[in-house]
């Protein structure tokens, strides 16, 4: 068992690395890019100067979503990148 992860690590470092980025490649789809928008802060759009703490909370969540989304594919690509110099 362990000859057969050290004779295929590149191609299991690949395959975890593509999974990270099919897995941020989602969160980014369902929960969107990170925005700074006032939509987004909570901020209704009919009333000036009130702040409705749900959907701040809800924005929070998708922005933390998406951000977790971003460093997946980021570790991902770096996993698959790296796979690319380990010789078997």
């Amino acid at each position: 068992m362990y000859n057969f992860i050290i004779i295929h690590l590149s191609a299991i470092i690949n395959s975890v690395g593509l999974v990270l980025d099919i897995i941020g490649a989602f969160l980014i789809w369902k929960y969107g890019l990170p925005s700074a928008t006032v939509g987004r802060r909570g901020h209704r759009m009919l009333l000036i100067s009130e702040i409705d703490k749900s959907e701040a909370d809800k924005a929070k969540e998708y922005d933390r979503c998406s951000n977790y989304g971003f460093f997946l594919l980021i570790i991902g690509f770096l996993l698959q990148l790296a796979s690319n110099f380990i010789n078997n």
